[in-house]
């Protein structure tokens, strides 16, 4: 009979959470209740046949849903696998006491969807087969980094892992996309991935003993980790006097008026001066800067006056100063639009939140009340989104409540992630995240 399957089911589920320790940080019954939801969500998006694929959504947002872009290729983007998406649900899992569940997602990307160059690719249905082409070097830092978090320094795997860091050695800094897939250049938040990933694989080559590719690994990497500010602060942007991290540079030429086009129906001719994300903070949480780095205290200030909103559930920020991934201003979904349009709005993201929560405790400050935002922002069903309405039309029309969900991907496995690293990392009283040898070389 159903109850009698339903009861064992659900019998399962718990024992998988019942063997898992609970943070301190959830000092209510909500935040609890949010918590496991979270870590079940993760567990529930690893592909059950091909161990380890674990999908950035099981939902399909906009245009995605709609099938008006990809129609050929019905299952989009969100039932991929993604390295990086797959980096921070291994984070959280790792945190939470699920090694099993990290080990399983690093032998994925190593054993199925690594190319013969040792680079990942873009994205990969679970089988392990690349879907999009272009690369992003930050999803060639993220394994390294994760497999030095592991431990996983064996002969076998290090075979793999030692093709990603030659593949990223020999192609940085520059990527051909940052972390938001649609533009290329030197990115302060990929630079860090591949810093991080570079120092950790140093570490891993050294106990498999190879020193002569640790060392050059090393070199690399402090070169890469001396140019940040060269290549990607600008001293002549319209948002302070003082040095600011940008998105991306184009030519490695922050104080250039360099223009380009920001996609999903915005300026073609956008200043890259103008254009900062509060993705910088990987340079702090991957242990290439201190918090209290002259230009990344005034980069907080930039993004949090041009990106910061401050909501009923707490405060959230946008990805970058023109993003337009998201509704339009009628509250219909995204889809591809030409430039100059301006029709799509992109809203504000929880995984913000969380980000900033880790590098106020890597401040010395409170941080507690990010986690709480965060929690807020979940629906009935405790499925937290990839954004969340802005205040900005359509907010506020037929129960868009602002800080509350849009319909873009819910729930999304990063943001339950970064809920669940937060917790931990409260507890910690530091980011659980950050490389301790990493931070040891570069932030004292």
């Amino acid at each position: 009979g159903f109850g009698s399957v339903a009861d064992a089911y659900g019998a399962g589920w718990r024992r998988y959470l019942d063997r898992l320790p609970r943070p301190r940080s959830l000092t209510t019954p909500a935040l609890r209740a949010q918590y496991e939801t979270s870590l079940l969500v993760l567990a529930a998006s690893e592909d059950k046949t091909y161990r380890g694929a674990s999908i950035a959504s099981p939902s399909m947002p906009w245009a995605w849903g709609q099938l008006t872009v990809e129609r050929d290729r019905p299952s989009g983007p969100y039932h991929l696998v993604w390295s990086r998406d797959l980096y921070q649900v291994s984070t959280a899992q790792l945190a939470a006491g699920d090694r099993a569940a990290a080990l399983r997602n690093l032998d994925f990307l190593l054993f199925r969807q690594q190319k013969r160059d040792g680079s990942f690719p873009q994205n990969s249905t679970v089988e392990g087969r690349e879907r999009w082409t272009e690369l992003q070097l930050d999803q060639v830092g993220f394994p390294l980094v994760l497999a030095w978090q592991l431990g996983a320094a064996d002969p076998r795997r290090w075979a793999r892992l030692k093709r990603a860091a030659d593949f990223l050695a020999r192609t940085g800094p520059r990527t051909g996309q940052e972390r938001w897939e649609n533009q290329s250049g030197w990115s302060p938040a990929t630079i860090a991935a591949e810093v991080a990933g570079l120092v950790c694989a140093a570490d891993l080559a050294r106990r498999n003993g190879d020193p002569a590719s640790a060392a050059r690994y090393e070199r690399i990497a402090d070169g890469w980790a001396a140019g940040v500010e060269r290549w990607t602060a600008t001293r002549t942007g319209p948002w302070s006097v003082e040095p600011y991290y940008l998105r991306i540079t184009k030519r490695r030429d922050p104080d250039r008026a360099t223009h380009y086009d920001v996609g999903d129906s915005g300026s073609d001719r956008t200043d890259q001066r103008a254009e900062v994300d509060p993705s910088f903070l990987e340079l702090v949480r991957l242990g290439l800067r201190r918090h209290d780095h002259p230009v990344v205290l005034n980069t907080l200030g930039v993004v949090d006056a041009k990106l910061r909103v401050q909501t009923p559930n707490g405060p959230f920020w946008h990805r970058f100063t023109s993003d337009g991934y998201g509704e339009e201003r009628d509250g219909s979904p995204w889809d591809v639009n030409e430039p100059n349009t301006f029709r799509t709005l992109g809203r504000l993201w929880p995984i913000f939140a969380g980000e900033r929560g880790e590098y106020e405790l890597l401040a010395g400050r409170p941080a507690a009340s990010y986690l709480a935002a965060m929690a807020a922002t979940a629906n009935d069903g405790g499925m937290i989104a990839e954004q969340v309405w802005d205040g900005r039309p359509p907010t506020g029309r037929g129960g868009r409540r602002a800080g509350e969900g849009t319909q873009s991907a819910t729930p999304l496995a990063w943001s339950h992630a970064q809920f669940v690293r937060l917790a931990w990392s409260l507890d910690a009283g530091r980011p659980v995240e950050t490389p301790a040898i990493v931070a040891r070389r570069y932030a004292g």
